[in-house]
Formats: structure tokens, C-alpha cells, sequence
């Protein structure tokens, strides 16, 4: 019998909580190292894209404006053009209601978390019980991909995170339309799109469909599963419109909606043999601080595991304890279906290698702008936990028959990889040749250090099998459910093998003083809005004495690499960013002189090894802090109008006009767009610049002629002289271009996405269409039990 509220004891609440606290400990006590104060993640990207970002974000949140235009990165960029920062998710909020550092940490924190939920909810969706789901999802949040890209990459650890709950309240809607779950579905799904991951969207929305297929009972249960899933697609787009249209528009000039070529499609993906690295932590990790005295960023797995490039998670591995309860749920047909399904994403995320991945994503729209197969880890392993989630039931709760057979081959497994563990310590010495033998440059070193990982994780999967057979030998023998062994099992495992995956270090190293930062400052004074500085992408100097990650990090940050100079309120041209303007590129490659000028660069930087000691001096570089080669030149105003101007047809035309000699960009200027002018002619001449605000520029300028101002060009810039609305043209491939009236003029200029009002307007469109809905079902309703009562 269903006990009422008023006969709910606190002894039962608390019964009925014991799962999800026990989770939320976890988590505290996962996270409770990297909490500490004294320390920031900082590893990867998380250090040197959002970290910068972030700080940027939450600095002109609290000053109370909402930045749709960084100007300290790449001479001005879009914001919600990039994706990535996820401006508009509700994580932002975040950086208003605590200290930046302190919700820097809380934004990861939300991958994990929701992964958890969202394995907790599918788990029991499948007909676990709670604490069969509490064991899935632990063994979902605290996998080593799910960790690893919560130290590494910010928007890939809350799309991975937010994945299963979009999944789940897909098929909630699926399972039982309603306006309420419609509407919380789009919401779900637009959020990972918000999250700045669109990849996990295409994630989420081929689980989906395959998951409606797989509970369709004929064809037209299957069509009308699709349709409804389908429905839950459009709106979320329509939801996400806001940060979907301005990143189309910033997408289009970019590269990133071209097919990538083969290079960018064996970047990042996962070698066959890394695979093992589910079952067996450390051996097939990305871990350079494993060679002793290693001060480079090379390790067991670039040398064995990939041909040119790191992981971008560092570790993959699922468990011990999980994989054997998946393997348990193999007895019923939901379980094989999840291990199949975890199985066929695990072979997709070695890519080129198998070449499965395009099989998976070759019928989805914009399947080309998919990248980086390593991302399918992440639905391999959300499988792999809710297989686990029913092994679970089946181990811990269901005969002790089924309880005896799941401790007897953990103890198995145990026994197996203990021996294994046991031969490669004696027999080292001679297997360190053969193994050496398969890597690149053959050094006994790297096998050395495999053969000692696969030791120490050969010895955890005994450690943690033994622990699993024992709790599920008790069970067998109590005879009674013991189903909260299994979370714990699970719990053992996340924090023996994903433990380390959280790399901090003292906040210095992100926050400064940077010594280069202060040298530049004392000869220029502060930047903002008077010069820029370009730093050449090469090798830094690694600083010593300090770990490999850190180093490296390190010596970015001192170099002032991109985007440190942020954090340093130093603005920069550098690119380091999601999209990336190809024709600000080109320019950059071919007419760096040129945009130095345009742009206000007053400060080259080169590295100390990247060119040489004779190039420096002949070419006007000076050794600068710890040996940078910088070059000084003169900057003018980065607003000034020119004297004559004209259109050309495409950028190959505009590069050539640039590299004309005697060209000047203080005196001439060149077009694109069929909208802009055949011809401008003027009178040179000065202007002042000021900037009102991240978004907004006030110029004084004399016309006739074309005003140049050095600012990033992008389509939303809108502007008005004296008042009245004016075009803005691409001046010189990458500057803003006005055509002035005879006159003195004050111009105006301010930065809206395109795309951002007709998003906003979408969005509201959807919103008020499902409040009229509600209305009249809620009117229908009413009018229902009044003629009912009649």
C-alpha cells in the first residue's frame, strides 16, 4: 500500500533522500580539493580560453552590462559568435552571484552534476531502482572522459553533462506528450546548444532517436516516435535561436562549417588500443607527469597511442566495477542492447581509424560540422552506466543465484589481472625491448613507464574486482538486497581512477603578474583602447623546475600567448578562438605590417627559440624578460579617414591591392561586398576614438572621404552619423569602413549580433505559443467539468 504524505515517517524521508545525498557528498568530497581557495583549474583550454573569457564576462556583468563584443581578443570579436563562451546559458548567472574564482569552479562543477542526473534519470526510466541508478550514475559523472574534460574544456564537460537529461526528457515526451513535458523537452536540448556545444546536440539527438526507435512496437509507433522527437528538435532550435543565429552568421565566415579535411578528422580521436584504457586506468592515460624528470608534455601516450596529437581527455576509463555490472546486465535484452549501443560509440570514437564514426553521423544534419571523434567516449560511457545501473539490480537485488555469479567472476577478474600485474613486474626487464619496439621513437623510457602504468592499473582493477565480488559474495550469502553496495563499488572506482584528473595550481599562475605584461605597460602604459599586441603561435619556452602541465601553461601565460593577454587587460590580435574570421587570417599571414598599422599593434612578440639572433637585429627585435624577442612600432589612431577607396570582388583582390608596393592604409583603402561603393574619394584627415563601453565606439571625424577604424568587421556593427543610420563596409579585409558626408560628423557605433533580435523574437514566438496552448487546453478543460456538473 502506498503510504499518503501525512504517514511518511522522517525516518522514511530520509530513506527516500539517502540516494541523492550520498551522491551530492560525493560530489562535495570530489570536488573538496579543487574548492580549496588557494588554487584554479587551469589545464588546457580551461586556462587559456576560459579562464580569460569568463573573467572578462563577469567583470562587465557586475559593472552591469551585458558584453556581446570582447575587444581584447583578435581586434574585437562576437561573443555569442563564438559559441563557446555560452554568454546566454543560465551558468552565467553564476559569476553574478558569487566571486569569479569561486564560480569558475562551480561552472565545472555543473558537468559532472548534471551527467549524474541525467544517468539517474534514464536509469531508473529503464526500471532500476534508485540505488541501482545512484551506482549508473556515479559510474556516468565520475568516468575518467567526464572528469578530464571538466579540468580540460568547459563547454565539453557541461555538454557531455547535459546529454542524458535532454536524452530523458525527450522521451519523457515521447512516452507521454504533454505541453509541459513538450516544452521541457525543447528547453533541455537548447540548453546544451547554450552551453556553446552543438556536437553534444547532435549527441543527444541521435541517442534520442535511436532510443525512441528501440521502445516503438510497429512501424507507425516508430514513425510517430520519430515525428514527436523530431517536434522536441525544432523547438529547441527555436528555444536556442538566440545563440544558434549570431553563431550561424559568425560560423559562415569561418571554417568551421566546411567538412574537415583529413588532418582535422584524425585529430583528437581515440587509437584502437586505448580502448582497453575503459577497463584499465593509467596505462592508456595522457599523463606526462608519469616519466620521472620529464619536464616536456610527452608521455606513454603520444609515444604508443596517437601519431601528432594529445588526448583532449586525458582519460577514458570507465571501471572495473562498472564494466562488470554492464556485463551482468548482458543476461536481459535491455542490457544488450546498451552494451551494443556503448560498444558501437566506443569503436565511432577512434574515427579514421575504423571509419565507424561516419556511419553514425552521415545521415544527421550537419554531420559535417562534427569534429573530434574522441567527444563519442562520452555516450559510450552513458550507456556503459545505465547497462550498469540494471546489472546492479540484477547482482544486488535480484537471486542470490545471479549474486553469486557476478562475485565469482569479479574475483576472477580480480585474480587474472592481479597475476598479470604480478608477471609484468618480473619479467620488466625483459619485455621493456619489445615494447619499446612499438612506439615512435623507440626509447626504453616510454615503455618503461607503460609496462609500470599497466602494472599499477592492472593492480587497481584487482583491487577494486576483489572489492566488487566481496560485496557481491555477501550478498549471495545474506540472501537479502544489498543494492546499496553496488554506488559504493562504483563510488571506489571513480575516486581510484579519476581522482587526479583535476589539475590545479596556485592562482598565480592564471591571475599573474605576468613579467612581460609589466614591461610592455612601462613603456606604452595601459592598452585598452590606445595598443594592441600580436604574439607569433609558436613553441614558448618551457620554464623549469615545475611540472609538465604547469609548464607549459606557465610559459603561455608569460608569453602572454591568447588569451593571457586578457587577463592582463592587454588587447590583442593574435587568434586564438572557436571561429575564426578567415579573411582577418589571411591578412595576418600575408600583410602583418599592413594590419599592424590598421590595427594599433604596437608590441610583436616572437619566442626565444622561434627565430634567430641575426633575423632579430636586422629585423628590429630587442631580448625582453625571459628572452622574448619583442619589435616596437608606431602607433597611430586607430580611427582616421583615408582619401580614396575603392570595391574589389573577393579576398584574393583585396590581398593583392594590400601587398601593392607604396600602398598605405593611412591613405588608400580597398571594399568588399557587392553593397559597398565602387569608389570613395576624400580628404585625409584625422579622428578621435573613444570607446563608450565593450559594445559601443563614438568617433569624431571631417568627410569627405571613407572612415577607417581599426576595430574587428563584423556584420552586426551598426552605426549612425549625426543621428542618422549609415552602412558600415569590410575596409582593408578585417577594419570597419563608413563613408562620411562633407562635414564634421559624430558617429556612432554600436554592436548587435545579426541574428540576436530575429533569435529573441523566435524564441518568444515559441514561448507564447505554448502559453496559448496551455490556455485554451486549461479553458477546454474548465468548460469540460462545468457541462460535466451541469
Amino acid at each position: 500500500m502506498r503510504l499518503s504524505w501525512p504517514d511518511v515517517t522522517p525516518r522514511d524521508r530520509l530513506r527516500r533522500a539517502a540516494p541523492a545525498l550520498l551522491g551530492l557528498a560525493l560530489l562535495c568530497l570530489f570536488f573538496a580539493a579543487t574548492l580549496d581557495p588557494a588554487v584554479q583549474l587551469y589545464y588546457r583550454d580551461t586556462g587559456r580560453l576560459y579562464y580569460p573569457v569568463k573573467l572578462f564576462i563577469a567583470q562587465q556583468l557586475r559593472a552591469g552590462h551585458l558584453p556581446l563584443w570582447d575587444p581584447l581578443t583578435e581586434c574585437g570579436v562576437s561573443l555569442l559568435g563564438q559559441v563557446t563562451p555560452a554568454l546566454l546559458h543560465p551558468a552565467t548567472l553564476l559569476y553574478l552571484a558569487f566571486p569569479f574564482d569561486l564560480a569558475f569552479k562551480l561552472n565545472h562543477m555543473l558537468g559532472p552534476l548534471l551527467g549524474g542526473i541525467g544517468a539517474y534519470r534514464l536509469s531508473r526510466r529503464i526500471g532500476a531502482s534508485t540505488w541501482a541508478s545512484m551506482a549508473g550514475a556515479i559510474a556516468y559523472a565520475g568516468c575518467g572522459y567526464v572528469i578530464s574534460v571538466t579540468g580540460s574544456n568547459l563547454p565539453y564537460a557541461i555538454g557531455v553533462g547535459s546529454v542524458p537529461i535532454a536524452v530523458d526528457a525527450v522521451l519523457g515526451f515521447v512516452e507521454a506528450p504533454s505541453v509541459g513535458r513538450y516544452a521541457w523537452a525543447g528547453a533541455a536540448v537548447a540548453l546544451i546548444a547554450y552551453a556553446g556545444e552543438p556536437q553534444s546536440v547532435l549527441i543527444a539527438g541521435l541517442l534520442s532517436a535511436a532510443w525512441v526507435l528501440a521502445i516503438a512496437k510497429s512501424v507507425r509507433g516508430a514513425a510517430r516516435n520519430i515525428g514527436l522527437a523530431a517536434c522536441c528538435g525544432a523547438l529547441a532550435l527555436a528555444f536556442s535561436a538566440p545563440a544558434v543565429a549570431p553563431a550561424v552568421v559568425e560560423l559562415r565566415r569561418s571554417d568551421r562549417l566546411q567538412a574537415p579535411d583529413e588532418k582535422l578528422r584524425a585529430a583528437f580521436l581515440n587509437h584502437p588500443a586505448r580502448l582497453l584504457g575503459l577497463l584499465i586506468p593509467r596505462a592508456f592515460d595522457d599523463a606526462p607527469e608519469a616519466l620521472e624528470h620529464n619536464t616536456g608534455v610527452s608521455s606513454t601516450y603520444s609515444e604508443f597511442f596517437t601519431t601528432n596529437n594529445s588526448a583532449f581527455a586525458d582519460s577514458i576509463v570507465f571501471g572495473a566495477p562498472g564494466l562488470l555490472l554492464a556485463a551482468v546486465a548482458c543476461g536481459m535484452r535491455r542490457g544488450r542492447v546498451l552494451v551494443a549501443g556503448a560498444i558501437l560509440f566506443a569503436l565511432a570514437s577512434t574515427g579514421v581509424a575504423l571509419g565507424i564514426d561516419r556511419l553514425l553521423f552521415g545521415a544527421l544534419p550537419a554531420a559535417n560540422a562534427f569534429r573530434f571523434a574522441e567527444k563519442l567516449t562520452g555516450p559510450a560511457c552513458l550507456l556503459l552506466a545505465l547497462a550498469a545501473s540494471l546489472g546492479a539490480e540484477i547482482a544486488f537485488a535480484g537471486t542470490g543465484r545471479a549474486a553469486f555469479r557476478t562475485g565469482v567472476a569479479a574475483i576472477l577478474l580480480a585474480v587474472v589481472s592481479g597475476s598479470i600485474a604480478a608477471v609484468i613486474a618480473m619479467r620488466a626487464p625483459q619485455l621493456v625491448g619489445s615494447v619499446a619496439a612499438l612506439g615512435k621513437t623507440h626509447r626504453p623510457l616510454f615503455a618503461e613507464a607503460l609496462l609500470h602504468d599497466l602494472r599499477l592499473g592492472l593492480q587497481d582493477i584487482a583491487l577494486l574486482s576483489a572489492a566488487l565480488g566481496a560485496a557481491a559474495l555477501f550478498r549471495s550469502v545474506r540472501n537479502r538486497p544489498a543494492v546499496a553496495l553496488a554506488p559504493l563499488c562504483c563510488a571506489a572506482s571513480v575516486f581510484a581512477s579519476s581522482g587526479g584528473l583535476l589539475y590545479t595550481a596556485p592562482f598565480e599562475l592564471l591571475q599573474g603578474p605576468y613579467d612581460l605584461a609589466r614591461r610592455l605597460e612601462e613603456i606604452a602604459g595601459p592598452s585598452p583602447g590606445r595598443w594592441r599586441m600580436f604574439v607569433n603561435f609558436q613553441d614558448p619556452m618551457r620554464l623549469s623546475g615545475v611540472p609538465p602541465r604547469v609548464a607549459v601553461t606557465a610559459s603561455m601565460a608569460q608569453a602572454l600567448f591568447p588569451q593571457f593577454n586578457s587577463i592582463a587587460n592587454i588587447e590583442g590580435m593574435a587568434k586564438y578562438f572557436s571561429a575564426s574570421d578567415l579573411d582577418y587570417l589571411s591578412a595576418i599571414v600575408n600583410v602583418p605590417d599592413v594590419f599592424f598599422d590598421l590595427f594599433g599593434v604596437r608590441f610583436a612578440v616572437e619566442m626565444p627559440h622561434s627565430i634567430s639572433s641575426r633575423f632579430a637585429v636586422t629585423h628590429g627585435f630587442k631580448r625582453m624578460g625571459f628572452g622574448y624577442w619583442v619589435r616596437e612600432f608606431p602607433v597611430a589612431s586607430r580611427a582616421f579617414v583615408v582619401g580614396s577607396a575603392h570595391r574589389v570582388r573577393d579576398r584574393d583582390a583585396a590581398l593583392d591591392a594590400l601587398t601593392r608596393p607604396g600602398f598605405s592604409v593611412r591613405r588608400s583603402a580597398v571594399l568588399i561586398g557587392d553593397g559597398a561603393p565602387a569608389e570613395v574619394l576624400g580628404v585625409p584627415s584625422a579622428a578621435l576614438l573613444e570607446r563608450v563601453d565593450s559594445d559601443s565606439l563614438r568617433v569624431q571625424a571631417n568627410g569627405p572621404g571613407l572612415l577607417v577604424i581599426g576595430e574587428h568587421y563584423d556584420a552586426g556593427w551598426r552605426t549612425t552619423i549625426s543621428g542618422t543610420p549609415a552602412p558600415v563596409f569590410k575596409a582593408d579585409l578585417a577594419a570597419l569602413g563608413i563613408v562620411l558626408p562633407p562635414g564634421e560628423s559624430t558617429v556612432e557605433l554600436r554592436f548587435v549580433p545579426v541574428g540576436l533580435r530575429g533569435g529573441i523574437a523566435v524564441a518568444a514566438g515559441a514561448v507564447l505559443a505554448l502559453a496559448a496552448i496551455t490556455l485554451i487546453q486549461r479553458r477546454r478543460r474548465g468548460m469540460s467539468v462545468a457541462s460535466t456538473l451541469a
